[in-house]
């Protein structure tokens, strides 16, 4: 997954969940951290956290 592609899931993902306050940061967030991001907020989302 290129990091455009992965930056927009996770705005898309921290948006449904804007609770977390995740949205502020994502823009200063390295691919590595990007994709840590990605996979906590995909588990939340199915609610498996």
């Amino acid at each position: 997954m290129n990091t455009d592609l992965l930056r927009e899931r996770v705005y898309s993902l921290s948006a449904r969940l804007s609770w977390l306050g995740v949205g502020a940061d994502i823009a200063a967030l390295s691919i590595a951290e990007l994709w840590g991001v990605y996979l906590f907020l995909l588990r939340v989302s199915h609610g498996e956290t």
